[in-house]
């Protein structure tokens, strides 16, 4: 097929699936995760065999992500991730960045805890991880990476953003977001998850005890803006045993930088607000 004079290199008759979708583009993309996941060591019949997808569509594939710029080739036949990719997280960084005061805020709570920090915010309807300090003796969870938006019942972030929501808003997100378990204490049933996002406000605080990585546990705070909106959350993070000693401070210092924050945002009452979720529950 021809666009603009340029091949695309999708066959007519395998244009789409049912679902109206292009395949080609899946399998593209399917291709570039995989090639991130293996770090330099993908060659195209281990990516054959990773994706499911047959080795000469893989071949074709790949000659257009080289070509576009999105791999490259590199020595024994392996392909590693292209420039556009880079260009594609810096502009993706930019779109994501919370606002100046909100980073200073969280740069002097990592001076004070010494832990890993991060901020959490909107991306259209979705909560990503916007930034992130390590801590000196950090534990890192791979997957955690700036943009990074799954799994929201499972991070401490999500669950003090979900917390001052309404039932009905809560119950929409997970209409698009399964409760997939990542550990053995991942909350996985939908109402036992409102409930539990209803003792977090209650506890003022979010806490994810192993349930997004085992051994690492976080607390999480939220911020509000003018409108009492949740706009997001600062989370501290370490090894569980770590954080067994420490909770009461981190969460006193988390609790002031959110406060600080959300009257940054313009937020001029007592923190936190009402949380219309405690109030369908309770009145």
């Amino acid at each position: 097929m021809l666009i603009n004079g340029r091949s695309t290199g999708v066959a007519v008759e395998d244009a789409t699936n049912p679902s109206g979708t292009l395949l080609s583009l899946q399998r593209g993309l399917r291709l570039l995760e995989t090639i991130a996941l293996l770090n330099g060591e993908a060659t195209a019949k281990v990516l054959s065999h990773q994706t499911g997808i047959k080795i000469g569509t893989c071949y074709h594939v790949l000659r257009t992500l080289e070509e576009e710029g999105y791999i490259v080739r590199m020595p024994g036949g392996r392909y590693g991730l292209g420039s556009r990719i880079a260009f594609l997280y810096d502009n993706l960084r930019v779109a994501l960045s919370p606002a100046p005061e909100l980073l200073e805020i969280m740069a002097q709570l990592h001076i004070k805890i010494g832990e890993t920090t991060y901020i959490s915010g909107w991306y259209g309807d979705t909560i990503v991880l916007q930034r992130y300090l390590e801590g000196s003796e950090a534990v890192h969870v791979r997957s955690l990476e700036i943009g990074y938006a799954g799994f929201a019942h499972a991070r401490a972030s999500g669950k003090a953003i979900l917390a001052y929501l309404s039932e009905d808003r809560i119950r929409s997100y997970f209409s698009m977001q399964p409760l997939t378990p990542r550990t053995a204490t991942t909350i996985t049933d939908l109402d036992l998850l409102i409930d539990h996002l209803r003792s977090i406000v209650r506890a003022g605080v979010a806490l994810d005890h192993e349930e997004f990585s085992e051994g690492v546990s976080c607390i999480a705070t939220p911020i509000f803006d003018r409108r009492r909106f949740p706009i997001g959350a600062y989370t501290v993070s370490m090894p569980s045993i770590r954080l067994a000693a420490r909770r009461t401070v981190v969460t006193t210092l988390l609790l002031e930088a959110a406060t600080q924050a959300s009257a940054t945002l313009g937020f001029r009452e007592a923190y936190p607000p009402p949380s219309a979720l405690l109030k369908t529950h309770d009145f």
